[in-house]
């Protein structure tokens, strides 16, 4: 029988301790954030955490922490085409589901 190889994928996440102030309950706390792909500026990294963060109740306060976790994933070829769904040649995005016709 010939060796399985699997499709492989490093992934690399980063960890963000953020500052959080609760309009509510006026305390601040920290939350945890994941970032991926990593950013580097951390100026855009506020930007992007803000905007995961800010809503009509939290406010993003600053950045406590900030840790990078890269691991590699695999999956068997069976696997993979179980669950893949085939892309446009051209523009390798993924198919839309245009639901305004339901």
């Amino acid at each position: 029988m010939a060796k399985k190889f699997p499709f492989t994928r490093t992934i690399s996440k980063q960890n963000v301790i953020a500052l959080v102030f609760d309009k509510e309950s006026a305390e601040a706390t920290n939350t945890n954030v994941i970032i991926s792909p990593p950013i580097t500026d951390m100026d855009k990294l506020e930007k992007a955490v803000a905007k995961k963060i800010d809503s009509d109740t939290l406010k993003f306060i600053q950045i406590v922490d900030v840790s990078v976790d890269e691991k590699v994933y695999g999956v068997t070829m069976e696997d993979f085409m179980s669950i893949a769904v085939e892309l446009d040649p051209k523009t390798r995005n993924l198919p839309t589901t245009d639901n305004t016709n339901t």
